[in-house]
């Protein structure tokens, strides 16, 4: 009797628990994911969900609803990665494997002071400023399968194949070099670009890098932004410098053909170039005030994180600088992804 009694208070008690599991498993399919990062201190990053096909076509921290809990402390990066959607948390020194059409928590996995994330055919790969390895991941269970040594703390990724091309940008101080990984040996080569390489496209079989110059907040040590292109030899060779030691750039993106970047390092404007430019561009085709860049479908996504102590807003522009639409998002918007 004294068991029925139990397992009928179990019963009941399970039934009034409440799932976060959404209603319909597709719902985030075709919808754009921005990441916030969240107020550095105290703060943690959040996710929002845009263009839902649904009665509530824009939905704000989904993360934390629909799993019960706080993403963490600054949100840096995030990528699509066959089921998943793949999420760096910096100073909380974890990455996180979500369900691309649920949000909720597949694995997690500890690594300090992750940064940027990529994917290669079998694995993922996250940078860190913590050390001077980059960390490969089983992309389905989060295990770290190994390390390999870039011999420099790493930022962004771009990968080509079996390539890795990786920016040592040296933290809180300087570098000038790209990593360039082989993923099937592990052998590393270095190559020297210009001051802090930022951010990478490609355009044909060249990588073109985006270095932000270093910037010397204290002293008059800062170095100008520059462009660089690395063939498919591994060769590095500068295209253009700006003019002056306090130009400086990030978030290099291209439509194939032309490049753009935001003019400086936290309250940038957008700026247009072709990929092989004989000056700097100048000419902004947005106003300033962007804090990132994201560039999808023809479509520029400009974060502005006002105060970043209240919530940011995203600008959509066409590839010419006009504007088409914006979006409320959380404290510091950062980045925008397909799913």
């Amino acid at each position: 009797m004294i068991k029925k009694s139990i397992f009928l208070v179990a019963v009941l008690l399970s039934a009034c628990v409440k799932t976060n599991t959404p209603s319909n498993n597709n719902i985030y399919e075709g919808a754009q994911f921005i990441l916030n990062e969240g107020a550095f201190t105290g703060g943690t990053a959040t996710i929002d969900a845009v263009g839902l096909a649904d009665s509530n076509p824009n939905q704000q921290q989904i993360f934390s609803t629909l799993n019960g809990y706080a993403l963490g402390n600054i949100g840096q990066h995030m990528i699509i990665a066959d089921s998943l959607l793949i999420v760096s948390i910096n100073n909380g020194g974890m990455v996180r494997g979500l369900s691309r059409t649920t949000i909720l928590e597949k694995w997690l996995t500890f690594i300090s002071n992750p940064r940027y994330l990529g994917e290669s055919s079998e694995h993922l790969l996250v940078t860190s400023w913590a050390s001077n390895y980059l960390k490969r991941l089983n992309k389905y269970n989060g295990i770290i399968q190994d390390s390999i040594d870039v011999f420099g703390v790493s930022e962004q990724v771009f990968i080509d194949g079996d390539v890795a091309y990786v920016g040592l940008n040296g933290g809180f101080s300087n570098d000038n070099r790209v990593a360039i990984v082989d993923l099937n040996t592990k052998s590393v080569d270095t190559v020297i670009v210009g001051d802090k390489p930022n951010s990478f496209v490609q355009i044909g079989n060249d990588v073109i890098v985006l270095c932000s110059g270093y910037e010397d907040w204290v002293g008059g040590a800062s170095t100008p932004a520059s462009l660089w292109r690395i063939n498919s030899m591994g060769v590095a060779t500068e295209i253009i410098r700006a003019p002056s030691s306090s130009d400086h750039a990030i978030e290099l993106k291209t439509d194939g053909t032309n490049l753009y970047f935001l003019n400086a390092s936290y309250s940038g404007a957008i700026v247009k170039t072709n990929s092989n430019p004989t000056s700097w561009p100048t000419t902004a085709i947005t106003p300033s005030g962007a804090y990132n860049l994201d560039l999808i479908n023809n479509i520029l996504f400009f974060h502005d994180a006002k105060d970043f102590a209240s919530e940011g807003t995203i600008y959509k522009y066409d590839l010419n600088g006009n504007l088409l639409d914006s979006i409320q998002a959380g404290i510091i918007p950062r980045q925008v992804v397909q799913n």
